[in-house]
C-alpha cells in the first residue's frame, strides 16, 4: 500500500467520503433532532385556562386562599384572576359624544397580567400597590391607543364615563390573543364598571401559566386546588402537547439522514471497488511474479482482501473525523449545540472496513485465478 500512496489514496478516496458523510449525516441529523425538541420545549403549552360550568355570585374559587393552593403546584410558574367585560365606550374627553372607541375591556390582578405578558410599546405594568389601592389606571393595545389617538402615559382616558391615567401601552402579547385589541385594568378596578362582576355580559376565569410539559398536570389538578369540594363545578382548558408532531418529525430526519448516509456508503463501497479492479490491472505482472515464487492463490486472494479491508479502515478513520470536523463547524456557524456519538464514528470505521472487505472480494478472487505464465507475460 506505501508503495504505491497515489494509487491507494484514489482507492480509499471513496471511504474517506462515504464515511464522512456517515458520519456528518447522522451528526447534523441528531444535532437537527436536538434543535427540533428545544424548539418544541419552548414553544409547547404553558398555559391553562381554569372556568366554572356555571356562573356563582360567591365565586369562592376566586379567593386568595384558593389562589396560594394554586400556585404552590408544582409546574405552576404564575396563576392570577382576570375578568372580561362587555365592550365598553372609550373616548379622550368627558363628553362621550367626541371619538367614542368601543373596545372589551379585561381586569386583571398583576399575576394574571403577567401570564397574558403584553410586549410594551412604552409605559410599564400596573402592580400589586394599584390593585390594592383600586387606582383608575390602565394599559391600552397599540390598536385601542391609536384609535384613541394616545401616543404616550400619562394621559387621561375615559371608560363606561369614568377617567383613567394610561400607565402603559402594549403592542403584542405572549398569551391570550383577545388583549391584543383591548384595554386592561386591575381586577379590583373592574367591579366599578358597567355590569356587576359576575353578572351577564361578564366572564371571569384565572389564567395560568405553566412550565414546558405541564399543562396537561396542571389541567388536571387546578380545579381540585380552586376548589376541593367540588372540583366538577369547574372547567380547566388546556392546549394539547405537540409530543406525538415532534417524535413525528425526529423520526422522519432520522430515517432521512440514515438513508443518506448508507447511499454514501454505498457510493464509497463501489468506488473502492472500481479503484481495486483497476489497481489490479497494473499489478498483474507483480502478482505473476509472486505465484512464480511460490505464492498460492489463496495468499494472493488473501493479501488483496486485507489490503482494501486496511484501506477501507484507514478511510473511515479519516472520514469519520471529516465528518465529525463538519458537524462542529455546521452547529457552531448556526448557534447550534452539536450532538455527536462516539458510537456512530466506531460504526463508521468498522462499516468502512467492511465494505473495504466486501469490495476487494471479486478483484482478488480475479486475481487469484491468473496464471503465472499468462501474468508474468502481461
Amino acid at each position: 500500500m506505501l508503495s504505491h500512496p497515489g494509487r491507494s489514496l484514489a482507492t480509499v478516496v471513496g471511504t474517506i467520503v462515504g464515511a464522512a458523510a456517515f458520519v456528518a449525516s447522522l451528526g447534523l441529523g441528531s444535532t437537527l433532532n436536538q434543535q427540533v425538541t428545544s424548539s418544541f420545549d419552548v414553544r409547547r403549552a404553558t398555559e391553562v385556562v381554569v372556568q366554572p360550568e356555571v356562573s356563582d355570585d360567591r365565586e369562592p374559587w376566586l379567593a386568595e386562599p384558593a389562589l396560594q393552593r394554586l400556585t404552590r403546584l408544582n409546574g405552576v410558574v404564575a396563576a392570577g384572576r382576570r375578568v372580561a367585560l362587555p365592550e365598553q365606550p372609550l373616548h379622550r374627553t368627558s363628553d362621550p359624544r367626541h371619538g367614542v372607541v368601543g373596545a372589551p375591556v379585561l381586569g386583571t390582578d398583576p399575576s394574571a397580567l403577567r401570564v397574558i405578558a403584553p410586549a410594551l410599546t412604552t409605559g410599564r405594568y400596573f402592580d400589586s400597590f394599584q390593585e390594592d389601592a383600586q387606582a383608575p389606571v390602565v394599559m391600552l393595545s397599540e390598536v385601542v391607543a391609536r384609535q384613541l389617538g394616545v401616543h404616550r402615559v400619562g394621559v387621561a382616558v375615559f371608560i363606561a364615563g369614568r377617567p383613567f391615567t394610561v400607565i402603559g401601552i402594549y403592542h403584542d402579547v405572549t398569551r391570550r390573543p383577545e388583549a391584543l385589541a383591548a384595554a386592561i385594568i386591575p381586577y379590583s378596578v373592574a367591579h366599578r364598571l358597567g355590569s356587576p362582576v359576575g353578572g351577564r355580559g361578564t366572564k371571569q376565569d384565572v389564567l395560568i401559566e405553566t412550565f414546558p410539559g405541564a399543562a396537561q398536570l396542571i389541567g388536571r389538578q387546578a380545579p381540585l386546588a380552586l376548589r376541593p369540594e367540588a372540583p366538577t363545578e369547574l372547567r380547566a382548558i388546556a392546549p394539547p402537547d405537540p409530543a406525538t408532531l415532534r417524535r413525528e418529525i425526529e423520526d422522519n430526519t432520522t430515517r432521512s439522514t440514515l438513508m443518506i448516509s448508507v447511499i454514501a456508503l454505498l457510493i464509497g463501497t463501489i468506488s473502492i471497488g472500481n479503484a481495486t479492479t483497476a489497481g489490479i490491472a497494473g499489478r498483474t505482472g507483480e502478482i505473476g511474479l509472486r505465484r512464480a515464487v511460490g505464492a498460492r492463490s489463496s495468499h494472493i486472494f488473501l493479501q488483496l482482501v486485507l489490503e482494501t479491508a486496511a484501506l477501507g479502515f484507514l478511510g473511515g478513520v479519516t472520514g469519520a473525523l471529516l465528518g465529525v470536523l463538519t458537524t462542529s463547524v455546521a452547529s457552531v456557524a448556526n448557534g447550534w449545540t452539536p450532538v455527536i456519538e462516539i458510537r456512530v464514528a466506531l460504526i463508521a470505521c468498522a462499516i468502512s472496513a467492511m465494505s473495504g472487505l466486501l469490495a476487494g472480494l471479486l478483484p482478488a478472487a480475479r486475481a487469484a485465478r491468473l496464471s503465472p505464465v499468462t501474468a508474468l507475460q502481461k
